[in-house]
């Protein structure tokens, strides 16, 4: 009787399935670095419709720079503020989409990551909306 789990195997076998997997853990390791420099440059942007102003976020949606044109310098104070707050929001949006294209191509578009993170940017929408 042969039990794989109490007697060993070939010694040989044993060592390259373990190499092996050590090989492939490293690579897992590399393309995670890899994808987390590519998520850090992330930057998404938006422009409002007529173009008073410009909006750029990083990959967490944090606001990086808001760029004002003089026409936005015409707008009613409310109206500059719902406009900045729009922007921003669709510069979120086009980050969110840049940083799960960055995930998928690292991990696969069926990556229980990538899915969570689909998740967290669909939730994030909604709330946008509320």
């Amino acid at each position: 009787m042969n039990d794989d789990a109490t007697l060993p195997g070939d010694p040989d076998l044993t060592i390259a399935r373990v190499q092996e997997q050590v090989e492939q853990a490293q690579q897992r390791a590399r393309v995670a670095q890899q994808m987390r420099v590519e998520v850090e440059a992330v930057r998404g942007k938006a422009t409002s419709p007529r173009r008073e102003l410009a909006v750029t976020v990083d990959a967490s949606g944090r606001l990086v720079d808001v760029e004002l044109s003089d026409a936005a310098m015409d707008l009613r104070t409310r109206d500059l503020s719902r406009l900045i707050v729009e922007t921003a929001q669709a510069a979120q949006r086009d980050a969110g989409e840049q940083a799960v294209a960055v995930t998928s191509r690292a991990f696969g578009d069926e990556s229980p990551v990538v899915a969570r993170l689909r998740d967290e940017l669909d939730a994030r929408a909604a709330e946008a909306e509320d």
